[in-house]
């Protein structure tokens, strides 16, 4: 099993689960966040993708206070 992770451009984080021995089929990642594609795969290997950090639930930026 081949674990990774991808980003969508909104800020959302899939984790990816790839099976090396079960037979999958191509397709596509659509983010349940925005809707944009975030990866395709031609590959048939079995694959699973779990939101890991949606936009509102991730940590803000914080902006370090100037130095002294």
């Amino acid at each position: 099993m081949i674990l990774t992770e991808v980003g969508c451009g909104c800020g959302a984080v899939y984790r990816c689960a790839e099976s090396e021995t079960l037979e999958g089929e191509p397709g596509q990642l659509k983010c349940g966040n925005c809707g944009a594609i975030v990866v395709r795969w031609l590959t048939a290997h079995k694959r699973v993708y779990r939101c890991v950090i949606a936009p509102d639930r991730g940590y803000p930026v914080v902006v370090p206070p100037p130095s002294p």
